[in-house]
């Protein structure tokens, strides 16, 4: 017996067994999803955007991140320096 016989009485009619298989789950799971999409979509963002949320809250809530806010309206971004340093004075020579 040579390796395509072996092929031809063994692995083919297996392959085709696991095929046929196969395709009866992706079926029955794309029905499942099709009829409760909205419930695998909710649990399954809602973490993320929960997580998300809450991190965006904690990150805005912290004290040192307010100064982050008010820093594109102070002197430093509206009175620029041409010594290299803005926002202070010229070293004295």
């Amino acid at each position: 017996m040579n390796c395509k016989t072996l092929k031809r009485k063994y692995w083919y009619p297996i392959s085709v067994d696991i095929e046929i298989r196969l395709t009866k789950l992706r079926r029955w799971i794309d029905q499942l999803y099709r009829k409760y999409w909205g419930i695998v979509f909710v649990l399954v963002l809602l973490p993320y955007i929960a997580f998300a949320a809450w991190r965006m809250y904690h990150d805005y809530s912290l004290i040192h991140n307010y100064a982050n806010l008010d820093a594109p309206f102070s002197d430093i971004y509206s009175h620029w320096r041409t010594d290299g340093s803005p926002g202070q004075e010229p070293p004295k020579r």
